[in-house]
């Protein structure tokens, strides 16, 4: 240990710093010891640029706490104590720097923990778990390695703690305890996000498009699919669930297509047994007009789409999750995973994105109730506007100019909408375009009983901050009163009114999901 003495202005006449000292040290902090032959700490000179002139050497002792208790200064005069600086040079005999780094976070299940070995390490004993407390004990059986690393296989959605003690039976103490490390796993495993395709041709090697891994039904007369746009981009960039891309699927039933379908194999197969994984989810959203059954099939197991037949042509994305224990195929080598749509002159477009595996699915509305934008009753200054791109080919809005932002939700232009509900708590989702900057909606159920995290003074939500976007997208509507956090509104069984009251002028809306989300 080197020292560097108090060294104030005043040293000379003072004294401050320490003089005899008592040093002990520890393993545990707990247990001291005390470390002989420790030399007088030699006064600091009170000036500038003063190196360290005492070092005191602990002849391999091994700690982990040091105590340095002064019993006496260079003056004498006052009880008052004091040092600049202490430096330790030590052997690293415990195990450092972890990998994956401490607090790490979406770390692969299927992990190669290492770290770097203590000095003098001849095995290394290795715990991990999801207890941290049962690691603090060391109640967790150990896995001696001799190699700097341990490969496991971990449970998504899950927080892992480990150390590593490192053994040597030729040294004392033969067992240095390491520090407790943590990490956490995903929630899900991607099978296919659809990110990764591009719009390179061959030969070029970063090639790969989305046709590439997906097969369709392009010169197979009985299949009708079609997956990609006929010119880059390949893949769909506007409508998409998460991310950046989603895939675009063209089916038409027709000519003697008896089916569409698109496939993706792996080679070799995945393993969906691994991680504690228990369920297969996948997102689609349709297009007004698009008809048929929709399906996957796994190894060839074909699974049926058991929710509303309507929402294959709606412009939501809409969540299928497929217990995987209830295909009946051999979960540990799954060689091919196929989308496809029956029935007979069945047509349309289909958008695909992240077809992922969870161990704990997120939960899926239990209901959704549909709603045209223009189907309601309108107000002036509202009106109705036609867009082929918009659902069902109209849309509401105002126009530029005609107000300013309202502080409170108007008397005019005001959209009401009868619903009927199961009952429960409910989000609301609206598929809007933003324009020239404005961005917000008045948003209500009268009767709700309940908003959370609550709603502006009048009753209302200011539904502000609204994603942008010149192209149609979905946004759910959020407090901006309450950090632009999520509204969810528990709605008593029975017929309701939902109402959306302008704010901004130009800011568009095309249709309206009420979701049960409990």
């Amino acid at each position: 240990m080197w020292v560097w003495n108090s060294n104030q202005i005043f040293e000379s006449l003072f004294g401050f710093g320490m003089k005899d000292v008592t040093i002990e040290y520890s393993t545990d902090g707990t247990a001291w010891t005390a470390l002989a032959d420790v030399p007088q700490f030699t006064k600091a000179p009170g000036a500038a640029g003063y190196a360290h002139d005492t070092t005191v050497d602990f002849s391999g002792a091994v700690a982990k706490y040091v105590k340095l208790t002064a019993t006496s200064n260079w003056g004498g005069i006052l009880p008052q104590y004091g040092l600049s600086e202490v430096r330790f040079f030590s052997i690293p005999v415990g195990a450092r720097e972890p990998s994956p780094d401490t607090g790490a976070a979406d770390v692969n299940p299927a992990v190669i923990l290492s770290w770097r070995v203590g000095r003098e390490a001849a095995t290394h004993d290795v715990y991990i778990s999801s207890d941290e407390q049962a690691i603090i004990d060391g109640t967790v059986p150990a896995v001696s390695v001799t190699e700097a690393s341990y490969s496991t296989d971990l449970d998504l959605a899950d927080t892992y703690f480990w150390r590593i003690d490192e053994v040597n039976d030729a040294e004392t103490p033969a067992t240095w305890q390491g520090d407790v490390w943590s990490f956490s796993t995903p929630e899900y495993l991607v099978v296919d996000d659809f990110e990764s395709y591009n719009d390179i041709d061959p030969p070029d090697p970063e090639s790969n498009r989305i046709f590439e891994s997906w097969s369709d039904g392009f010169g197979v007369a009985t299949n009708g699919a079609l997956v990609g746009n006929d010119f880059p981009p390949y893949l769909e960039t506007t409508i998409v669930h998460d991310g950046a891309q989603s895939m675009p699927v063209f089916y038409s039933n027709t000519g003697g297509a008896v089916s569409s379908e698109i496939t993706r194999t792996f080679a070799p197969g995945q393993d969906w047994t691994k991680h504690g994984i228990q369920t297969l989810v996948l997102y689609f959203q349709g297009i007004p007009g698009n008809t048929g059954q929709l399906y996957i099939k796994v190894n060839g197991v074909k699974v049926s789409y058991p929710g509303d037949a309507a929402n294959l042509a709606r412009l939501i994305w809409t969540q299928w999750t497929i217990d995987l224990a209830s295909l009946g195929v051999n979960l540990t080598s799954i060689t091919s995973l196929a989308i496809g749509i029956d029935g007979n002159g069945a047509a349309g477009t289909l958008y695909v994105d992240d077809i992922v595996l969870y161990r704990f699915a997120p939960p899926a509305p239990t209901s959704q109730i549909y709603l045209e934008a223009e189907a309601g009753t309108i107000t002036a200054p509202l009106k109705t506007y036609s867009d082929p791109l918009a659902s069902g080919g109209s849309y509401i809005g105002t126009d530029d100019g005609t107000g300013d932002e309202n502080s409170a939700p108007p008397a005019t232009g005001v959209a009401t909408y009868n619903f009927t509900a199961e009952g429960g708590v409910y989000t609301i989702s609206l598929r809007v375009i933003i324009t020239g900057g404005s961005n917000s909606f008045w948003v209500r159920i009268p009767g709700a009983t309940n908003y959370a995290p609550g709603t502006h003074s009048t009753g209302w939500i200011r539904f502000n901050d609204i994603s942008d976007g010149a192209d149609w997208h979905w946004d759910d509507v959020h407090s901006n009163d309450h950090n632009n956090q999520v509204v969810s509104i528990t709605v008593p069984a029975g017929p309701h009114t939902l109402e959306i009251a302008r704010r901004e002028d130009g800011t568009l809306l095309d249709a309206i999901v009420i979701s049960k989300v409990d």
